[in-house]
């Protein structure tokens, strides 16, 4: 965002900490100059600059938080279409869908941190530093070289929020339990939830000790704080008392009352400050924000010289294939051996370690992680195909065993409604349906069917795919005849 952007809230928020110290100071003087009890209209300007200065000071404050409050929801929104757009560029992550939320909760966090970067940071830093300088330029005149003390109370506000170092509690502890509690939750359901519980509740526990303890450092430190601009600014009363009279004490006095309270946000922006400076958490993961760019080939797929692991864990190292156009092929592993990892590479998902991968064409692909929304069968087709009709969406239905179905009916929540094998056939016909992919990629197209049902399944597809290359990720022997070669990844 431009500084153009945010200059109102700036000016707004300065006028109204300027027009508080007017305030102040006007009132100081008409109650002390009262008290003397000298002829009415000796005080009016002193009236006049009182409700001045308090209208001025309730118009500004608003003006201040209608200008701070557009600038930062419209700063919100921008923060968050960008960071949301970086994530949906490097998911999925290679540590798993558990991982994908703390990404994106930490993308919601940090958005939500950025934005306090001016209320938090820019107009409270500002406010004070203005402030600063002209009381320095006002005190000048009666206190000389005792002027410079005002600064330097200010400058040491800045230098030890900065030096002082609370370290904030990391609670990735805790979130990392809840997220395996809610990803077991089916075998807490079956054999008892107590440990489990126990578990959780140590960890809430501690979290709530150490935000405790976070939060007890952050107000001694901020007492602290006012306790030594409080000493600074009495010095300077002293010697504004031993060189004017009564009157002019008191309105400095209450000028410093209102300053103590702009000073005392200080420790809070540069704690702010330092959030947002630690926030790179893309960078610090090494995730590329640049999609893995794939090279063309004559051939359907051609892999050369691959390598990609996840963590110390290598799942392939100076790997080759290559699959010809039309060609109906099965890649055949161990569970853990890369099969699924292998299509993420090709999607794009994954970007790899070393090596190319160069394609033919277009991919469509069925994978385990796919999602199935909510709603019914005709919108799932509609989320990903618009415009596409019925008489389509039932040609791939049929082609997956599927024609009978009632594609209005909603299937659940991640098709929870639906079978396994049902759910698996559906994301197959969502895949089946891109006409224009020349490469189709089925990731245990059969788990969950019975023979039968595997063999017409496996059938129909190579029928409906004459045209176009076919690869079958599998572990499933019963099938293997039926297609035309055999890649084994180990």
């Amino acid at each position: 965002m431009k500084f153009r952007n945010v200059l109102p809230a700036i000016v707004a928020n300065i006028s109204a900490a300027l027009s508080e110290l007017l305030l102040m100071a006007s009132a100081s003087w008409l109650i002390a100059s009262a008290a003397l009890q000298p002829p009415l209209s000796a005080l009016s300007v002193g009236i006049t600059l009182v409700r001045t200065a308090g209208i001025s000071r309730a118009a500004l404050r608003y003006a201040d938080r209608f200008f701070s409050h557009k600038i930062i929801f419209k700063l919100l929104d921008d923060l968050r279409e960008e960071l949301f757009l970086k994530a949906a560029q490097i998911l999925p992550l290679k540590s798993g869908r558990s991982h994908e939320g703390e990404l994106l909760h930490s993308l919601t966090v940090s958005a939500d941190l950025l934005k306090d970067f001016l209320p938090r940071v820019i107009l409270p830093l500002s406010t004070a530093a203005l402030v600063t300088t002209l009381l320095t330029y006002f005190l000048f005149a009666p206190l000389k070289i005792f002027a410079l003390i005002l600064p330097a109370i200010f400058f040491m506000n800045l230098l030890l929020a900065m030096r002082i170092k609370i370290v904030q509690h990391d609670d990735s502890d805790y979130r990392e339990k809840i997220l395996d509690f809610c990803d077991g939750r089916d075998e807490l359901k079956i054999f008892g939830t107590t440990p489990a519980v126990k578990i959780l509740d140590k960890a809430a526990q501690n979290f709530g000790e150490e935000s405790f303890k976070l939060a007890a450092r952050q107000i001694n430190f901020d007492a602290t704080f006012k306790i030594l601009n409080a000493t600074g600014f009495f010095f300077i009363l002293l010697k504004i008392a031993a060189v004017t009279d009564t009157i002019t004490l008191t309105v400095w006095a209450l000028i410093f009352l209102a300053t103590l309270e702009i000073f005392s946000q200080i420790p809070a922006a540069i704690r702010t400050l330092k959030k947002i400076r630690a926030v790179k958490f893309i960078k610090q993961k090494n995730l590329s924000l640049v999609p893995n760019p794939l090279s063309l080939t004559n051939k359907a797929v051609e892999i050369k010289n691959l390598s990609f692991g996840y963590a110390d864990e290598k799942i392939f190292d100076n790997f080759s294939l290559t699959i010809e156009r039309g060609e109906k092929i099965a890649i055949v592993g161990e569970s853990g051996a890369g099969k699924t990892t292998l299509l993420y590479l090709m999607m794009k998902l994954f970007k790899p370690d070393k090596g190319t991968i160069a394609l033919g064409g277009k991919i469509s692909a069925a994978t385990f992680t796919n999602y199935i929304f909510s709603t019914s069968i005709r919108a799932n087709f509609q989320m990903l195909h618009e415009n596409i009709s019925d008489e389509k969406i039932f040609s791939v239905l049929k082609i997956c065993g599927l024609e009978s179905f009632n594609i209005d009916s909603p299937v659940g929540e991640d098709g929870a409604n639906l079978s396994g094998g049902e759910r698996n056939r559906l994301q197959i016909a969502l895949a089946l349906v891109i006409k224009d992919a020349e490469i189709l990629i089925l990731d245990e197209p059969t788990a969950g069917l019975d023979k039968t049902c595997a063999e017409k399944l496996i059938a129909n597809l190579i029928d409906a795919t004459k045209n176009r290359t076919l690869i079958i990720i599998t572990h499933d022997s019963n099938y293997f005849s039926e297609l035309r070669r055999i890649e084994l990844v180990h």
